[in-house]
C-alpha cells in the first residue's frame, strides 16, 4: 500500500512538473479577449500576461518565462516615442501603456523572441525600432486612390483590399496576394524600422504591414495593420498568421 502511495505521488509530481515546463507564456499590454480567443483558437493551454498588470520591479522577473510577445490594437502612439510633436494635437494616446511596450519591445528583442504587431501593435514596433509614423491619414497622406481606413464615426470596421509582396512571410501565411481586410485606424507607418521592411499595400499606396527584413528564420517580428483576430471565425486564412507566430515561441 505504501508502494502505491508513494507511485502516486511521484507520478502526480511529475505531471506537475512536465505541466509547468511546457506551460507557455506570451506578454502582452492591456488583455484582450478577442487576442486570447485567438491565441486559444490554435493552443488553449497558452497563458497571456498582461503587463499593465505587473508592477514595474517585478516586470524583469516576469518576463523571464515569457516565449514570445503581441503588440495589440489601442489608442494612438504618443509622437515623443519616435521622436515627433504632437503637431496635430490630435493624437489620444496612452503614455503609461508606451512605456510597458517600450520594456516589452526591447525585452523581446534581447532575448531573440517572436513579436507580432497588430494594427497599434504594428505602429508602435516600427516606431520604436527607429521608424515614423503618419499621426493622422485624411490631412497628412495624399494618393489619386481614396481609401476609408476608419469609419468617420469610429463605430465599426471598414473594410478594403490589400495587396501582399509575393517574396514575403506574409504571403507564404496567407496563401494569396490579395484580400480584403478590416481596417480601424487613422494613423499608419511612414517610415519603417530599423530591420524591417514593407510588404503590404491597400490600394492607396499606404503601408499595411511589415516584417523582419533578413526574413523570419532570422527573427520572427511581423506587424500587420488589420485585425486578424476579428477575422478568422469568418475566414480561416488568418489563422496561419498566429498559428506560426505560436510555432516560433522560445520552448
Amino acid at each position: 500500500m505504501q508502494f502505491k502511495l508513494r507511485y502516486l505521488i511521484t507520478t502526480i509530481v511529475f505531471l506537475s512538473t512536465l505541466h509547468a515546463q511546457s506551460q507557455k507564456y506570451i506578454a502582452t499590454a492591456i488583455m484582450k479577449s478577442s487576442i486570447v480567443d485567438y491565441v486559444h483558437a490554435i493552443d488553449s493551454n497558452i497563458v497571456l500576461i498582461d503587463f499593465m498588470n505587473i508592477k514595474k520591479n517585478k516586470r524583469e522577473e516576469t518576463f523571464n518565462k515569457v516565449s514570445g510577445l503581441i503588440l495589440s490594437g489601442g489608442r494612438d502612439v504618443h509622437p515623443s516615442t519616435y521622436g515627433r510633436k504632437d503637431s496635430l494635437n490630435i493624437c489620444v494616446t496612452h503614455k503609461k501603456r508606451d512605456e510597458v511596450e517600450l520594456f516589452l519591445m526591447n525585452s523581446a528583442m534581447r532575448d531573440s523572441l517572436p513579436i507580432l504587431g497588430i494594427c497599434r501593435g504594428h505602429q508602435i514596433l516600427n516606431a520604436i525600432l527607429g521608424g515614423d509614423l503618419y499621426q493622422d491619414i485624411p490631412t497628412q497622406y495624399e494618393s489619386d486612390s481614396l481609401i476609408v481606413h476608419r469609419d468617420p464615426e469610429e463605430q465599426e470596421y471598414v473594410f478594403h483590399s490589400i495587396q501582399l509582396d509575393t517574396s514575403s512571410a506574409l504571403y507564404k501565411l496567407y496563401g494569396t496576394h490579395e484580400f480584403t481586410v478590416n481596417s480601424f485606424h487613422h494613423q499608419a507607418v511612414k517610415v519603417e524600422g530599423n530591420g524591417m521592411r514593407i510588404v503590404a499595400h491597400a490600394t492607396d499606396g499606404l503601408n499595411e504591414a511589415s516584417e523582419w527584413a533578413k526574413g523570419i528564420e532570422d527573427r520572427w517580428i511581423i506587424g500587420v495593420q488589420w485585425h486578424p483576430e476579428k477575422q478568422y471565425q469568418n475566414s480561416s486564412k488568418h489563422l496561419g498568421l498566429i498559428k506560426d507566430f505560436i510555432g516560433h515561441l522560445k520552448p
